[in-house]
């Protein structure tokens, strides 16, 4: 801006401009003039011109018009008035800038998180609230960086509670106290005491992580480098990754209970780690079989309508993807933490020599008894382990990845071991042909198991822990497609290995699974002419995809068979992210990817013309067969 007595002066030579311009529209103007110099400034030639000797270009009169709410004939009088202004603006921070450069010196903060001004417990009838408490809080936004701010909180004297910004508390001192949040998302996440996230942020990080499989660790360093601001420098205001994780999975549960219009509480003391755990074990629950938001999804490409029949397809596929578990094969019972070798039930075995058929004590530090050759095989092992971490690690800085936290100790090396579930077999030494086997490192659960709609919308997933075995493939679809829902298994069910399964099936003396007898089991083109048999007629009569004209239409597959393959692809990515993940939180986390996966796929079916949408569930509660004309 001009100096003052310059804007005056020039008024009163315009003096239409004084009732008809703000000082605020004046002073953008002048800026955003400024910026247009390339566009209002001929570049033919490298005459010099007198800014008042030119015309305003008509896009940038309709522009400014525009911009400012102003008449185009206003802006004329503007640049008739202060055209020569413009070369002489002097750049000053914006006001976030000037708040994060110089309000901490002055105990100035940009903004104030408060809380209601009213208690909204019935028999308080609207009570003023009182006791304000102020601390000082960091908030993490996308656009704006990293603002200091002050958050607050008020008390009502009459029900004793206490109210911040996101939630309230009754009786704040006691062991069971709550926080019973508003309801809603809202545009501030309080998720610690000092720290409060943006949720436009957060939904930033959810979108890096469903489509670039990014880490809370690569997000922390991604925005402490790009987008926390240059002008911010104190260590005390970077975004560390426990906060990403903080408020990920508090904006998860907050969007969820808005979803069901159920008020969220969670505990409000105990360790911040902890405090969402019930929360989280709720939702895990609620998530099993049906619990997908697209459970009943269908469209043009995994439906057909036939008449009054529903022709459908699901593939059901495992990847590779798992977490600790206990180290007595297929056991699924909790471990008590993330190092622990076994749950409680099987804690014993924690002492014991890990060598198959060696019942001796353990020494410490090792996983193995003294026996000579039991030791220089879990000797060998660390060996092999220290290598493979040393590729790991190595791979990981070529591709630019977060750096490998090195295990704490030589025993955690034994993890880097890959052993398949049958522990395989090695020889003691190359001297003698006699061989041993045990599993030295801990247990990882083996597969996600994943049914996916043909148009890979994923519709439901499960934990298999010691196998992809025929039985916890069955035993899925049956939790997947309930029986109070008859009408929700699909026609057809894609798996790798369904020939295994139908015999099963045919052999089963289980009524539920007489339920399967009118779904067709095919195996896809790829596993049937590679990976099976010729010889094997069961397979061919049974499985082979030929075997159901319904599934052609003319020389084309009416349904995409290797939908879960591809989405498996995406899916198995997200290892390196969940390997070391709390049990809870690596359900919770994996389901919140499919959830948010299926919003963008669903949406990119109805842009490509599809018709996704939801079959009602009373059309489910009804099974239709397919008609003689299919």
């Amino acid at each position: 801006m001009p100096a003052l007595d310059v804007v005056v002066s020039r008024l009163s030579k315009f003096p239409q401009l004084s009732n008809s311009v703000t000082v605020s529209q004046l002073e953008s103007f002048i800026r955003l003039a400024s910026r247009l110099q390339h566009i209002i400034v001929p570049s033919n030639n490298n005459e010099q011109y007198n800014l008042r000797d030119l015309s305003l270009p008509d896009p940038v009169v309709g522009f400014l018009a525009a911009v400012l709410n102003l008449a185009e004939p206003t802006i004329l009088l503007c640049w008739a008035a202060f055209a020569d202004c413009i070369a002489e603006r002097v750049h000053l921070p914006s006001e976030n800038e000037a708040l994060a450069l110089f309000g901490s010196a002055f105990g100035i903060v940009a903004d104030c998180l408060n809380p209601p001004a009213t208690c909204s417990t019935d028999t308080c009838n609207d009570a003023r609230l009182t006791k304000r408490q102020e601390f000082t809080g960091t908030l993490f936004t996308l656009h704006r960086g990293v603002v200091p701010i002050t958050i607050a909180s008020l008390y009502c004297h009459h029900c004793h509670t206490t109210y911040h910004h996101n939630y309230k508390i009754h009786r704040a001192s006691q062991p069971s106290a709550q926080r019973e949040y508003y309801g809603g998302v809202p545009e501030h996440i309080q998720v610690s005491m000092h720290f409060v996230v943006e949720r436009e942020l957060v939904v930033f990080w959810e979108t890096q992580m469903v489509f670039s499989h990014t880490s809370a660790e690569s997000a922390s360093r991604i925005y402490n480098l790009a987008l926390r601001g240059s002008q911010v420098e104190s260590s005390d205001r970077s975004l560390s990754p426990d906060t990403i994780w903080d408020a990920f999975f508090l904006h998860a549960l907050l969007r969820d209970a808005a979803k069901r219009q159920t008020p969220l509480s969670v505990d409000h003391n105990g360790l911040q780690m902890d405090r969402l755990n019930d929360a989280l074990r709720a939702r895990n629950a609620r998530m099993v079989g049906t619990g997908q938001d697209q459970w009943a999804h269908a469209c043009n490409n995994c439906q057909k309508i036939l008449g009054h029949a529903r022709l459908s397809a699901c593939v059901t596929d495992g990847v590779t993807l798992g977490h600790p578990c206990c180290g007595v094969h297929n056991c699924q019972v909790a471990l008590a933490n993330q190092k622990a070798w076994y749950c409680p039930t099987h804690s014993k075995f924690r002492f014991v020599c890990a060598i198959q058929g060696c019942n001796a004590k353990s020494e410490a530090g090792w996983r193995t008894c003294s026996a000579s050759s039991h030791r220089k095989y879990e000797a060998e092992k660390r060996a092999e382990g220290k290598a493979m971490f040393a590729l790991r690690a190595r791979q990981a800085r070529h591709l630019g990845q977060a750096t490998l936290r090195a295990p704490a100790s030589d025993i955690d090396y034994l993890d880097e071991v890959l052993e398949d579930d049958t522990c395989d077999l090695q020889p003691i030494s190359s001297q003698s042909s006699t061989k041993i086997r045990g599993r030295l490192g801990r247990r990882w659960t083996h597969n996600e198991q994943l049914m996916v709609r043909c148009c890979g919308i994923i519709i439901s997933r499960a934990t298999f822990f010691g196998s992809e075995a025929i039985t916890s493939v069955k035993q899925f679809i049956h939790v997947t497609f309930p029986d109070n829902f008859p009408g929700s298994l699909p026609s057809f069910i894609w798996y790798d290995n369904n020939c295994q399964l139908l015999r099963h099936l045919f052999a089963s003396t289980d009524p539920r699974d007489a339920r399967l007898a009118d779904v067709g089991f095919p195996v896809d083109v790829f596993h049937a002419s590679r990976k099976h048999k010729d010889s094997d007629e069961f397979c061919v009569f049974n499985c082979s995809p030929v075997t159901f004209p319904e599934l052609m239409d003319g020389k084309n597959w009416v349904f995409n068979s290797s939908a879960a393959e591809q989405t498996n692809k995406w899916f198995g990515q997200f290892q390196p992210i969940v390997k070391e993940m709390a049990v809870l939180r690596y359900n919770f986390f994996l389901d919140e990817m499919i959830s948010l996966r299926n919003e963008w796929m669903v949406e990119r079916l109805r842009l490509e013309g599809h018709r996704p949408h939801f079959i009602p569930l009373e059309d489910l509660e009804v099974r239709l067969p397919l008609s003689s004309s299919v």
